[in-house]
């Protein structure tokens, strides 16, 4: 397992990289949420559909949430490109015995009030218009099981608006949600279904 090895040049580099990158292809970022800072770490949940996924959500963290930046990708992949672990990637192998190191690691970064940890649930990427999302198991409720701490769930929805421009825009919806001892992955995923339902009509009417 591949622990995230923050290093302060590289996440420079990675906030530069990013904001160069998505002004590049993209025509605006547009924020629709609202988010009260309460000083706790960050668990963020958000749909997978593109290879600029990750690059929004560290755009969105530096505008809202201001945290260290953290996620979780398949070690054979982080293998391929190390420095992405001095930016805030995490490793982990499905269906070996390391991953339950993994899983551990994912509630450890969950402990300090500095992170932010973001999770894909979907665990590959999928269309931009799927309308109902499955979560993988194990990460999530490992999560909800052994985390005592308290800290704060994030639902993330970014879409994409084609209008008549070139260039598309990026609408990031954000929201956050209430848990407490009792919530289950069954909870978190039927929550973040209803909020992605929403958040396609609020794209749907501009």
């Amino acid at each position: 397992m591949i622990r995230a090895n923050h290093n302060k040049y590289w996440v420079k580099f990675s906030k530069f990289y990013t904001q160069t990158l998505i002004g590049f292809f993209f025509g605006s970022v547009k924020y629709f949420g609202e988010y009260e800072e309460k000083g706790l770490p960050i668990l963020m949940i958000s749909n997978h559909f593109s290879f600029y996924d990750g690059f929004i959500q560290i755009l969105l963290n530096l505008k809202i949430f201001k945290r260290r930046f953290n996620f979780m990708m398949l070690e054979k992949e982080l293998r391929k490109n190390m420095m992405l672990a001095k930016i805030g990637a995490c490793s982990i192998s499905k269906g070996k015995r390391s991953s339950l190191e993994s899983l551990d690691y994912a509630v450890e970064l969950l402990q300090d009030k500095e992170n932010l940890f973001l999770f894909f649930p979907q665990g590959k990427i999928e269309s931009i218009y799927t309308r109902e999302f499955t979560f993988e198991k194990g990460l999530l409720s490992h999560i909800l099981e052994n985390v005592k701490n308290d800290y704060q769930l994030v639902f993330n929805i970014n879409l994409i608006n084609y209008g008549t421009k070139l260039k598309p825009d990026i609408c990031v919806y954000y929201e956050t949600q209430q848990i407490n001892a009792e919530t289950n992955t069954e909870d978190v995923e039927k929550a973040f279904n209803n909020f992605a339902k929403a958040c396609f009509t609020k794209q749907g009417a501009k």
